[in-house]
């Protein structure tokens, strides 16, 4: 569901391309309307945006550089397929955080991923990154002095209550086999997986659903065999226990081999961060000492 003030920023950014008789609505059209929208100048101004210099900016390459785009007939303004993306892509990252009203800033975030657009050009050339954005979004942390706050995390399912403080993560608390299907989704719209690799994509991403939903099931032993097993038999029920770890492990690394075959570096190296952060208490990725850190020895 869209906020009510990016329900007027979108109304305002086809005003702009209207006004201006183009025949179809950009991503500079959208930043020039978001820079009045409430929620993304808390998020610009938390980035150290000067909001004026920007707005100057984007007025200018609207009025002049996209004077091409200007048609005879009166009819509305259509929104470009990058505009389109921006607003789906935003949408499946408030999806996979749980949350159900997608705002300007989410816009802002989404943006980030269409490098090439001049609208994330003028955001850059002020040294506004993703990162600066969602560290704010996410956790209260500003890069303009004194603009930083804390947030309350919203835990849609299972309740977590608590104020996060700046600096601190809500990420461990998370519970992605809760929210696999969003999860993985807001996955694919990170790496901008292509057509070309949408194959691929669709073997890794049920095999990743498949063992995130198995591993969340799996639990410690519970009942008299728990409580009053001997050495031995808790030994043994260790060594089960590794043998499905190992198992899941040689899985898991042939499903990622296969896929990281057909993913750019940068794809590689964005997969490593979100495999790890959305899903690395479930999956066995290894705790990087010499051991597998699925589950504790229990003894």
């Amino acid at each position: 569901m869209l906020s009510r003030n990016l329900e007027k920023s979108l109304h305002r950014a086809l005003g702009h391309a209207n006004e201006r008789r183009h025949e179809y609505a950009t991503l500079e059209h959208l930043l020039l309307a978001l820079t009045e929208d409430q929620d993304a100048v808390a998020l610009l101004r938390a980035c150290s945006v000067d909001l004026d210099r920007l707005r100057r900016q984007v007025l200018n390459y609207v009025d002049n550089e996209l004077a091409n785009l200007a048609t005879g007939h009166g009819d509305d303004a259509k929104p470009t397929s990058s505009f389109q993306r921006v607003l789906q892509r935003a949408a499946i990252h408030v999806q996979s955080s749980g949350r159900e009203e997608v705002t300007g800033a989410n816009v802002l975030v989404a943006m980030f991923a269409e490098r090439e657009s001049h609208a994330v050009y003028f955001l850059q050339e002020q040294d506004m990154t993703r990162f600066d954005a969602v560290n704010y979004i996410s956790h209260g942390i500003a890069k303009a002095p004194g603009r930083s706050e804390t947030r309350r995390v919203h835990w849609p399912r299972h309740g977590m209550p608590g104020d996060i403080a700046p600096g601190e993560t809500g990420w461990a608390m998370w519970r992605p086999a809760d929210y696999v299907k969003g999860s993985i989704a807001f996955l694919k719209a990170e790496l901008d997986i292509t057509d070309a690799q949408e194959r691929l994509w669709q073997i890794f991403a049920e095999a990743l659903r498949d063992l995130v939903k198995a591993r969340s099931r799996m639990g410690r032993p519970s009942g008299p065999m728990a409580g009053s097993a001997s050495l031995l038999e808790r030994l043994a029920m260790r060594e089960k226990e590794l043998a499905v770890d190992l198992e899941d492990l040689r899985g898991w690394k042939a499903h990622v081999d296969q896929l990281y075959a057909g993913l750019s570096e940068e794809q590689k190296e964005q997969a490593d961060e979100l495999l790890m952060r959305l899903f690395g208490n479930l999956l066995p990725i290894g705790n990087f000492n010499g051991g597998i850190n699925i589950r504790p020895m229990g003894f």
